[in-house]
């Protein structure tokens, strides 16, 4: 029996509150390059190239992936949790201190 090919899109998620979602698309170039970057390590690694070149290469793509990160948490402070203050809703400003919580501390911190 056939297997079912599988698309290879991902569903896009809906906004996780009710307020004007910052876009993320433009880090998608972004996220391309470390996707070559991990392909090109899988290629080295069948090579058998020299450990200190892949680690490199491994360097490069966590610099590369926190860059990213960076740049999403600063439009989420600057968007959703800004947001969130202004509302003056002591729910909504709670919920935003307990995710930046976890976020920064782990899953087991306050929040």
């Amino acid at each position: 029996m056939a297997k079912k090919k599988t698309s290879s899109k991902k569903r896009v998620m809906e906004p996780h509150v009710h307020h004007n979602h910052p876009g993320h698309t433009r880090h998608l170039k972004q996220l391309a390059r470390v996707r070559g970057q991990v392909d090109g390590i899988e290629k080295m690694i069948l090579e058998g190239r020299y450990c200190i070149d892949i680690i490199n290469q491994l360097k490069s793509i966590g610099a590369g992936v926190k860059v990213i990160e960076s740049a999403i948490f600063e439009a989420h402070l600057k968007s959703c949790v800004q947001e969130a203050f202004a509302s003056t809703n002591p729910t909504e400003i709670e919920e935003k201190i307990n995710e930046i919580n976890k976020l920064v501390y782990g899953p087991k911190s306050k929040g």
